[in-house]
């Protein structure tokens, strides 16, 4: 490494991005790099957009601001796209000519306008729910980006990452992760995208920075707005015929996506559904009423 890599990642809020933007400055700390990673985002919430930066370098790194420029974009979530919440011209804002953007997605093609960048993707959500039984992508995106951007050995860097997880994570998540972190590392794959940089423009909803002082609700019912359920690769699932219309889902859904019409249960909303599982655990049939099952990722 002959200068210093910039790395901006986008993200949601409990995808763990923050986790691994962490996990890989301590890491190549401990390597001898000089490093940064440091988050920007607003409300504190699950499923909120989140921007993480690091910074890579053989010297001293000592301009704290968000990088201008930058050598690898990664996107864990292309629903951040789909629903508007990053435009391309974001996700792309400051990458080098050549340089490299990182997607979670199966894809085998993008249909959007990439400029010159390189382009890689990882079905990274499948991975995790495979090896941790959770839709966390963040690891094996850490692997896939070791890799392309030659960060590290896998072997050296794996050992220090079970460091860094053992630290705050069970045995059991601890060795998914592990297994999550090499499959990323070997799975990861070079796709096409399309040349051109278009600037597309979205009808977006009010983020964070354009709410009012103190986040005062000026109009009721405003988070209706708000699809919360169009980032989760994952929904709920109800069955009618196993359904007693008890309704103790309903009160400890967090989003209103329980859908219930003069006294009886109709089913589940999944533009709000989270797959949060709190509907699920609530449920008292046998079998379960409600589960939680994947749905199609989003394609950009």
């Amino acid at each position: 490494m002959t200068e210093t890599i910039s790395i901006r990642w986008h993200s949601r809020a409990g995808q763990g991005a923050i986790t691994a933007s962490t996990a890989l400055a301590e890491i190549l700390g401990r390597h001898g790099k000089f490093v940064q990673s440091f988050p920007d985002f607003g409300a504190e919430k699950r499923g909120a957009p989140v921007v993480v930066f690091n910074r890579i370098g053989n010297e001293r790194i000592d301009d704290v601001s968000h990088p201008a420029v930058i050598d690898a974009a990664v996107l864990l979530d292309p629903s951040l796209l789909a629903s508007c919440e990053v435009n391309t011209h974001e996700l792309l804002a400051g990458l080098k000519e050549n340089g490299l953007l990182l997607i979670n997605s199966p894809q085998k093609k993008l249909k959007m306008e990439v400029g010159t960048a390189q382009v890689f993707a990882l079905a990274a959500s499948a991975i995790a729910v495979a090896e941790i039984g959770k839709d966390i992508p963040n690891v094996p995106i850490l692997g896939a980006l070791v890799r392309i951007l030659e960060l590290a050995p896998m072997e050296k860097f794996k050992r220090d990452l079970a460091q860094s997880l053992g630290a705050h994570l069970p045995a059991e998540i601890v060795a998914g992760n592990l297994r999550a972190f090499e499959r990323g590392f070997a799975e990861v794959t070079t796709i096409t995208g399309k040349p051109g940089h278009k600037k597309i423009v979205c009808a977006k909803l009010p983020g964070w920075r354009d709410m009012p002082l103190g986040a005062a609700i000026q109009n009721p019912g405003s988070s209706r707005h708000y699809a919360t359920g169009n980032w989760s690769h994952q929904t709920c699932e109800w069955t009618k015929s196993t359904c007693i219309n008890c309704q103790l889902c309903w009160p400890v859904c967090p989003h209103d996506a329980i859908i219930v019409k003069d006294g009886k249960m109709l089913g589940v909303d999944t533009t709000k559904c989270t797959a949060c599982g709190l509907c699920v655990v609530a449920c008292p049939t046998r079998p379960k009423s409600l589960k939680i099952i994947s749905k199609q990722s989003s394609e950009i």
